[in-house]
């Protein structure tokens, strides 16, 4: 159990660390999933629940100064709970929501304390010139940060399954069905969010192509994507081609 929970620690680590390599968006659900799998010894698992928990969070980005929930804590402590008790999947998409809340509100309390604590130690550095000092306080405080929350994660791992396990016997057959059936319904939802954000004009023609090769054709998912990525090299080309023509004019007046 020792070694399982340092290894979720360091997934988390791991996870939360994204941002200081250029936001690579490895703390996403399909990339954190199967590693949680893969130390907990069930890989497979992982990679299915990766990808159900990726449709959850597909929407969820940080958008100005509003944060979504944090959905590695989430996706860790979810994941974990099923691979450990051969729960079925949608059991990880009920708890991976609230989980990824909770340790939200914990997270805004770290960027209104200690955060807010460590600027006022860099603005100290900054009044005496020490570019240095305004640069260490960033990077300890930036990176305490991440492990704070990784230690969350790790205590989550801890304490979630007995807990959780003693909650679910307590919920009526009635509730987990329902569950179930929300649990088709989230990923629409996830979907939904994305689709809000990236359709325009100019790219609901090849959401509805895609659509009919996929619904009516039976092209597999790999089939549509790779011609979904031939359509955007077509208009890349075609689009920088126009913009590339040069215009002359004879006309000196």
């Amino acid at each position: 159990m020792l070694v399982q929970t340092i290894l979720i620690i360091l997934i988390a680590f791991f996870a939360y660390m994204h941002c200081y390599v250029g936001s690579t968006m490895h703390n996403r659900p399909i990339v954190i999933a199967p590693l949680v799998g893969l130390a907990l010894g069930d890989f497979h698992t992982g990679i299915v629940l990766g990808a159900t928990l990726e449709l959850v969070f597909m929407g969820a980005f940080p958008i100005g100064a509003s944060n979504p929930p944090d959905f590695v804590s989430g996706t860790i402590i979810s994941t974990a709970y099923v691979v450990l008790t051969g729960q079925e999947v949608a059991s990880a998409v009920v708890l991976a929501v609230p989980i990824a809340t909770l340790v939200l509100l914990l997270d805004n309390v770290q960027m209104t304390v200690l955060l807010t604590w460590a600027s006022h130690i860099a603005d100290k550095y900054a009044e005496k010139g020490d570019i240095n000092g305004v640069e260490r306080v960033q990077i300890i405080a930036g990176i305490g940060n991440k492990i704070l929350l990784a230690l969350v994660v790790g205590l989550g791992f801890i304490l979630g399954v007995p807990v959780i396990e003693k909650i679910l016997k307590y919920i009526p057959e009635f509730v987990t069905h329902g569950l179930d059936v929300a649990a088709g319904v989230i990923p629409a939802i996830g979907f939904a969010m994305l689709a809000r954000m990236m359709l325009t004009k100019k790219s609901i023609p090849f959401l509805l192509l895609g659509f009919v090769m996929a619904a009516y054709l039976n092209l597999p998912v790999i089939g549509v994507a790779l011609f979904g990525i031939a359509a955007a090299l077509v208009y890349y080309n075609a689009t920088m081609t126009k913009k590339t023509e040069v215009v002359y004019d004879d006309n000196e007046f």
